[in-house]
C-alpha cells in the first residue's frame, strides 16, 4: 500500500496483512510518515479480523551501495552493523504496535553473498528482539526468485524497456560495452518523469545528453546517451547454488536461503520476483509447467506486446518451498506477481501456505468521479489498490474468489469455468481495467 486509502481498501477486501512499500520496486523504500499514515489509516478503520502490519527495508540500501549495473557492493562491517539497525528499528517505529503486536520487517537480500545475508538478517532480529518496544517483531527474509534464460529473451522487448525506462531501471553504458545496449533518447519522451510525477519530456526535438545529463536522467559525466538495463546475476555468484550452470531458481537455491533465513532466527520467508522480471511478465508461479493446475499462464497475453505470462517454479517446486520452511521452522509467504487465478488454486493445492502477497493483481487503473472516463495511467507506479481485487488473493475460508481480467474472456472462459466446476464453492468473475467485477455467465 502506498497511501491511506490503498489501506483502507485492503482491509474491505479482507487482506490479513497490509504492507506499506513504494510501487515503483520490488520491495521500495517508503518515507516513515506514510508507513504512519498508512498504520494509522488500518487502525481507524472497521476490522472484522486481526490485521498485522508490514513494510521493508528496501532492496539495495540497507547494507550496501549499488554499482553501475546494480550489483552489490559491500560497506564495512561497522557500517553493516549500523545500517541494520537503523533500518530495523526505523520501520518498526513507523509501524508502532497499536494495530497488532506483531509488525512484520522485511529484508530484501539480493545481490548478498549467503554468508554475508546471513549477518544481515541476523542483525535485524537481534537490533530487534532487544528493544522493549518490539521483541515480538517478525523479521522475513526476501528471497528473489529467477530465471536468466527467460529474462534474457524477453529484456530487449521494446514496451519492457520503456516500463523499466519509465522505473528508471537502467545504467549509462556505451556502444557495443554489452549486448542489450540502447539509446535512451529513444524512450524518453513520455516515460521518464519529475518529482511531481509530471514527464520530463514531451517532444524528442527536446531530447539529448544535456538535457538527460540537466533534468537528472544521467549522471553527470555521461558522454553518450546509450544505456543498458539493470540485471540479473546467478545465485551461483553469491553462494546459494555451488552449480555455476544454474539459469533458474531451483530446490538446492530454495533450501540454503530457508537454512540461512532459519539460522539468522529470523521468522519468515517470502518468494518473490525483481522488478525487471515482474515488469518482463515473469512472476513466480509457473502454471504451464504445473499439471494439476489449470494453466491460465498461457492464456494471460498482454495486449501490448503479445507476451503470455510465465512463471519461474512448478507446483512441486512450491510444495517443497513450504514444507521446508515448515520443517525448519519458518513462515512461507509466496509473492512474485501472484494473480487471482494462481492464488485461488494454491490455497486449495498447498493449503499449509501461510500468506500470500500481491500489488498487480489487486489494484486497477484509477478514475476521477467527477471527470467520468478520465483514467489514471495503466503502470504499476499509478494503478491503485481496489477491494474487490483484493477479495480474489484471500483464502476460500475467508470468502476469497476468482477473477479473471476480461481481456482474457475469448480463450480462457472454458478453462474458468471448469476451475468453478472444479472446487465447490468457487465463484468467478471478469474484471475490466478499473477493478469492476462481472460475474462468469
Amino acid at each position: 500500500m502506498f497511501s491511506p486509502q490503498e489501506a483502507r481498501e485492503a482491509v474491505l477486501g479482507g487482506a490479513r496483512i497490509v504492507d506499506s512499500e513504494d510501487p515503483r520496486s520490488a520491495l521500495g523504500n517508503i518515507k516513515p510518515q506514510q508507513i504512519m499514515a498508512i498504520s494509522d489509516a488500518v487502525l481507524d478503520y472497521r476490522r472484522d479480523l486481526d490485521v498485522q502490519l508490514s513494510t521493508n527495508i528496501g532492496e539495495d540500501q540497507l547494507l550496501f551501495r549499488r554499482s553501475a549495473t546494480g550489483q552489490a557492493i559491500e560497506k564495512t562491517p561497522y557500517e553493516i552493523a549500523g545500517k541494520a539497525s537503523q533500518a530495523a528499528l526505523g520501520v518498526a517505529l513507523s509501524m508502532g504496535t497499536r494495530v497488532h503486536p506483531c509488525n512484520i520487517v522485511k529484508v530484501g537480500l539480493d545481490g548478498m553473498p549467503l554468508d554475508l545475508l546471513t549477518q544481515v538478517l541476523g542483525e535485524c532480529v537481534l537490533t530487534l528482539r532487544r528493544t522493549e518496544q518490539f521483541p515480538h517483531s517478525q523479521v522475513m527474509s526476501v528471497l528473489f526468485v529467477q530465471d536468466l534464460d527467460l529474462w534474457r529473451e524477453r529484456r530487449p522487448v521494446p514496451a519492457i524497456r520503456r516500463a523499466l525506462v519509465e522505473l528508471r531501471e537502467y545504467q549509462p553504458c556505451e556502444a557495443g560495452a554489452a549486448d542489450d545496449v540502447f539509446d535512451l533518447a529513444d524512450y524518453a519522451v513520455g516515460t521518464l518523469r519529475a518529482p511531481d510525477g509530471g514527464p520530463l519530456f514531451t517532444d524528442p526535438g527536446q531530447v539529448d545528453l544535456d538535457s538527460l545529463i540537466e533534468k537528472g536522467a544521467l549522471p553527470a559525466g555521461a558522454t553518450c546517451t546509450t544505456v543498458a538495463l539493470n540485471d540479473l546475476f546467478p545465485h551461483a555468484r553469491y553462494g546459494l547454488t555451488d552449480d555455476p550452470a544454474c539459469r533458474r531458481t531451483d530446490r538446492k537455491v530454495i533450501a540454503n536461503m530457508v537454512d540461512a533465513t532459519a539460522r539468522a532466527g529470523a521468522n519468515a520467508i517470502m518468494l518473490d520476483t525483481s522488478i525487471l522480471l515482474k515488469t518482463a511478465r515473469v512472476g513466480l508461479v509457473a502454471t504451464e509447467r504445473s499439471p494439476e493446475m489449470a494453466d491460465f499462464d498461457s492464456l494471460d497475453v498482454d495486449e501490448a506486446t503479445g507476451l503470455e505470462r510465465r512463471g519461474i517454479l512448478s507446483l512441486d517446486d512450491i510444495r517443497f518451498f513450504v514444507d521446508y520452511c515448515h520443517y525448519r521452522g519458518l513462515g512461507a509467504n509466496l509473492a512474485g506477481s501472484m494473480t487471482s487465478y494462481q492464488a485461488q488454486q494454491l490455497w486449495r493445492l498447498v493449503p499449509g501456505t501461510d500468506q500470500m502477497s500481491t500489488r498487480g493483481y489487486a489494484s486497477a487503473v484509477s478514475e476521477d468521479p467527477s471527470h467520468p472516463g478520465e483514467t489514471g495511467a495503466d503502470s504499476r507506479q499509478d494503478r491503485v489498490i481496489v477491494r474487490d481485487l483484493v477479495r480474489g488473493l484471500v483464502p476460500p475460508e475467508q470468502g476469497g474468489y476468482l477473477w479473471l481480467p476480461e481481456e482474457m474472456k475469448p480463450t480462457a472462459t472454458e478453462a474458468a469455468r471448469a476451475l468453478v466446476g472444479q472446487w465447490p464453492g468457487l465463484v468467478g468473475h471478469w474484471a475490466d481495467k478499473r477493478g469492476r467485477l462481472r460475474p462468469f455467465d
